[in-house]
């Protein structure tokens, strides 16, 4: 299979890694619009099968020209040219997957589902880690259980050693990270779609070392397509990003301040967007992380008979120093790149834009996450 990885950034490098110890994979194209980056790629993984190209997002003719020869496509850059993409795949012929993180940008996706199918390819928006490999673990759990009518999920990208005042350290895309902060959060509550407090709903849990005491609140993205796909099935469904105490609160601090927002002010003679301010300053003075870990917690609960019964599935993964990739490069690309490539290889064999856990069986998926080293308790 030939593979097309757009976006030469951490999470593409996650990918490469990934699509190269497949030895079905016979040529991989990274194209980005940094020359400097397309060469950090190339120095990095020194196979015979990856080449480089430049490439401008915005040139949707480019993008055509660089799907037509491929099988596969990998969009790891900004959510917002993710449509733009799956229209070249649509004409193209060419299966597609992203990291999403735009509820708006899939729901557009969404809308050319007719014409995918139609083309013979499939596109699976928001993979990765949340929105991404959550959505396949909650399939697992309520075809498994059949007494399940609520699902909790936590997840957190981390440092292994935090320090104040935000206990954070980059792991990710900050536009992604704020834009997870703003948006008003979706669950389903009692049966209904609702919308929930950015920030808000903060909860204290404990889980095994090296994470241990955590707290979690309200973010979006993370549920993605799952009210819809999992409504008829489930009572309760909701998301929550993990970090260490204090950063909620601080977080509170910027959001309420205004200091997220996309809203032009005017400071003395000059126009100011806060949200570019402060994503500025979080480059400038949050270090980018790599002794990281990632925590996840899938919670199922329900009745069963007179009994309430609880199961939990909880992966805490580190960073990788064989492999030199951040846990948060493993646990966003290689669920994205598992999804890629049972498109390519013919394990997924729906049309259209499908979101991933209405496409992907749940124990194939699971067992190439063990195959990757991802240790997940609570699977026996």
């Amino acid at each position: 299979m030939k593979i097309l990885v757009l976006g030469a950034g951490l999470m593409a490098q996650g990918a490469v890694f990934d699509y190269l110890q497949n030895d079905d994979v016979s040529a991989i194209t990274v194209a980005d619009n940094s020359p400097d980056a397309l060469a950090r790629i190339q120095k990095r993984f020194p196979d015979d099968r990856l080449r480089a190209e430049t490439f401008d997002a915005r040139d949707d003719r480019q993008i055509e020209e660089l799907m037509k020869d491929v099988d596969g496509v990998f969009g790891a850059v900004h959510y917002g040219f993710n449509l733009a993409f799956s229209r070249a795949a649509i004409a193209t012929g060419t299966h597609m997957v992203d990291l999403g993180g735009n509820n708006d940008v899939v729901a557009s996706q969404m809308a050319l589902s007719e014409d995918a199918e139609k083309a013979g390819v499939t596109i699976t928006p928001d993979c990765g880690l949340a929105p991404g490999m959550v959505a396949v673990l909650v399939k697992w759990g309520i075809e498994r259980f059949r007494w399940v009518d609520t699902v909790r999920i936590r997840v957190g990208g981390l440092p292994r050693h935090p320090k104040p005042p935000f206990h954070y350290e980059r792991l990710f895309s900050i536009e992604g990270l704020i834009n997870e902060y703003v948006e008003a959060p979706i669950r389903l509550e009692n049966g209904r779609i609702v919308t929930a407090e950015p920030l808000g709903d903060l909860e204290t849990l404990t889980f095994a070392e090296p994470a241990g005491t955590l707290e979690a609140f309200n973010t979006s993205g993370g549920v993605s397509t799952m009210p819809e796909s999992f409504g008829d099935r489930l009572n309760n469904l909701d998301y929550k990003t993990l970090r260490y105490p204090g950063h909620a609160h601080a977080m509170h601090w910027l959001y309420h301040l205004g200091l997220f927002s996309s809203q032009p002010v005017t400071v003395g003679d000059a126009t100011v967007v806060p949200r570019q301010l402060t994503a500025s300053a979080i480059r400038d003075h949050v270090p980018e992380g790599e002794d990281d870990m990632t925590v996840v917690r899938v919670e199922f609960a329900g009745p069963d008979g007179e009994q309430h019964r609880v199961h939990r599935l909880d992966i805490i993964d580190t960073y990788n120093a064989e492999q030199q990739l951040t846990s948060m490069m493993r646990m966003t690309a290689f669920p994205a790149a598992i999804v890629s490539q049972m498109q390519c290889d013919g394990r997924i064999t729906a049309r259209g834009v499908v979101p991933q856990e209405r496409c992907v069986e749940g124990n194939t998926f699971v067992e190439e996450l063990v195959k990757r080293g991802i240790a997940i308790t609570g699977l026996e």
